[in-house]
């Protein structure tokens, strides 16, 4: 019998595992293809990580410029303090707070938590978006650093490299310091240093358990947590953090307890404690834009390049107006300004001097900056807005002025009046609207007008307008006459759709934002604009009493306000300029009542003012247009 030899064969490893020798190297060569990628990205990121200075993390933090139309400084929009806050100021119980918050393993970790990294990528794949960062304070003081821009992996690598950077060159304490000392608070608050200051009028050092989770609560969302905007969602940011604190052994229960029955005061801005950008009307306003445009926390941080619509010198001419006017209005003595001797009134009896110097001012109208009333003592108060109406152009603000003095740093076109008189375009507008009705007809009494036409088109027209609370179908004759809350601002607003054909132009002052190194943040869209009031009816009514028009002139609208709570002055032309100008009387409470031996006095000097600034504003506009002819 015949065997055929066979060939000894050498066991394998891989032979357990029934793969075939030549299969195995795919996974072999993937893993040393990935570990050799892997070492590449590392690699890369090092190097561009090297491009990044690390002594702008402890230098002197950069401040918002507000700049106009020009390119001209108008004034700082934070006024941030530039030293750093240091370690000793800061409570045991507020960086335990910051802690629990933001980053609990924040004094164990080297910049970055891995395992929390790879968490937040499995549920952002999983819901296909960037819902999770699992950023570390490190990472976060990273990003208020250096400018990274987007939401992408290639930020988040650099990122992680820069935070393990800034780990390796400071140690904790600093980097918590600088990180406290950039973030951004809400109310035009930079930083932990101003933010206790303004909003509880305290030192760092000062700040109790239930106060340092508040701060700690308001960072995830500054604009929605504050205790000035939102005092109950404060209160809620405030228990999460005290809640997760309890949760990590840092607070005791009854320390839980006693803080969060501590109560919160929605007290307004500037009263527990104010800053420099808050008394400064255009930063005011600018700083209340850039809260409604909702940039992140990140962006709000580093100081930014604010490119508005304002017009300096028109600016500086409209505060020193005010100032006339007031100074005319207070003091018998005071001349009027030249300007006003000057203006081509419509009517003859709209100025007259001899009243100025003859009225009797009450004994309790105070004059001067003075920011507080005492009992009983009365003030004179104006609001000036001017708006830009030519073609592609309409809504820009040019100049802003909330009040006689900013150093209360209130905003009086936030103030809510009762319209009255004012609010009577708005009810004629109503009987423009389509319908064979009869009734559809403009009376020269808004009441009759408005009984006409039924209280549920005129109740569902204002209401449209998301002008505030109307009166019920039992005070409807209110809705008619003006008597339901309407701010300042939105009032003005309305009116200067009437006046440029029912579109809806947002009084804007902010055009574009760069930051520090020049990356453009935001830019205001030339969207066309919507139809805000129908624009048939705004175009009859934009000459119809109670507006006040002769061929050449400006339109006016000159009404005081009901229950004497001052005179409210419009003076407008097509595609050039609106001022807005509200003046009266303040007690010491902020209620707005003029007496009776000032009505007469406010009503000419407001009417004068807005006319004044209204023949400067177009002289400022032609010589700038003919300007940038040349």
């Amino acid at each position: 019998m015949f065997y055929r030899s066979t060939q000894n064969r050498r066991k394998h490893w891989y032979h357990v595992l029934s793969i075939e020798k030549k299969l195995l190297w795919i996974p072999v060569m993937l893993c040393i293809f990935l570990l050799t990628a892997c070492i590449a990205v590392l690699l890369v990121y090092t190097v561009r990580a090297r491009e990044y200075d690390m002594k702008q993390v402890a230098q002197n933090l950069p401040g918002s410029i507000l700049y106009d139309r020009a390119s001209r400084v108008v004034t700082p929009l934070s006024a941030r303090d530039n030293a750093p806050v240091t370690w000793s100021e800061l409570p045991q119980h507020l960086i335990q707070a910051f802690i629990a918050r933001e980053d609990d393993h924040f004094f164990d970790h080297h910049g970055v938590v891995y395992t929390a990294l790879l968490r937040s990528a499995f549920h952002n794949l999983l819901s296909m978006s960037y819902k999770q960062g699992a950023s570390t304070i490190t990472m976060q003081l990273t990003r208020h650093v250096y400018e990274l821009q987007g939401k992408t992996i290639d930020r988040k690598l650099l990122e992680i490299v820069l935070a393990q950077r800034i780990e390796n060159e400071y140690d904790k304490q600093t980097i918590l310091c600088q990180y406290l000392s950039r973030i951004y608070f809400g109310q035009n608050c930079y930083g932990l240093r101003e933010a206790a200051h303004f909003y509880f009028g305290k030192k760092i050092s000062e700040l109790t358990l239930a106060e340092s989770a508040l701060l700690a609560g308001i960072v995830r969302a500054p604009s929605l947590y504050n205790p000035v905007r939102s005092p109950e969602s404060a209160i809620k940011a405030r228990h999460e953090t005290l809640a997760r604190m309890r949760e990590l052994d840092m607070i005791s229960s009854e320390q839980l307890a006693q803080a969060e029955a501590v109560t919160v005061t929605n007290k307004p801005a500037g009263t527990q404690g104010s800053t420099a950008a808050n008394k400064n009307y255009p930063a005011m306003w600018a700083n209340a834009e850039l809260d409604s445009l909702n940039l992140t926390q990140n962006e709000r941080s580093r100081g930014l390049t604010v490119l508005s619509s304002l017009h300096l010198p028109l600016q500086q001419y409209t505060e020193r107006a005010l100032a006339a006017a007031i100074q005319a209005v207070e003091t018998s003595s005071a001349p009027l300004p030249e300007e006003w001797k000057s203006l081509p009134h419509a009517e003859p009896n709209e100025l007259q001097p001899k009243l100025f110097a003859s009225t009797k001012r009450p004994a309790a109208l105070r004059r001067g900056p003075r920011s507080s009333l005492a009992v009983g003592e009365l003030r004179l108060q104006t609001t000036v807005l001017i708006v830009d109406s030519r073609l592609n152009s309409r809504g820009n603000v040019l100049a802003i002025a909330c009040g006689r003095d900013a150093t209360d740093s209130v905003n009086r076109w936030d103030a809510v009046i009762q319209p009255g008189r004012v609010a009577a375009p708005l009810i004629f507008c109503c009987a423009c609207l389509p319908g064979e009705n009869s009734h559809h007809i403009v009376s020269h009494s808004a009441r009759v007008t408005g009984s006409r036409l039924g209280y549920n088109l005129v109740h569902n027209f204002i209401d449209s307008l998301n002008l505030g609370t109307l009166p019920d179908k039992e005070h409807e004759s209110d809705l008619y006459d003006g008597l339901f809350p309407v701010r300042m601002v939105d009032l003005a607003r309305a009116l200067f759709s009437i006046q440029n054909m029912g579109l809806d132009y947002r009084l804007r002052l902010i055009n574009t934002i760069w930051s520090q190194g020049h990356h453009l943040i935001y830019a205001e869209e030339n969207k066309k604009a919507k139809e805000y009031i129908r624009r048939e009816g705004a175009v009859a009514v934009s000459h119809l009493p109670p507006f006040r028009y002769r061929e050449g002139t400006p339109i006016v609208l000159h009404e005081e306000l009901p229950d004497n709570r001052g005179q409210w002055t419009m003076v407008s032309n097509d595609r050039g300029v609106a001022v807005f100008v509200w003046m009266g009387v303040e007690n010491s409470s902020g209620t707005c009542k003029t007496p009776p031996e000032l009505r007469r006095l406010v009503a000419q000097a407001s009417l004068a003012l807005a006319r004044q600034l209204h023949a400067r504003a177009r002289a400022e506009l032609r010589a700038e247009t003919s300007v940038n002819r040349k």
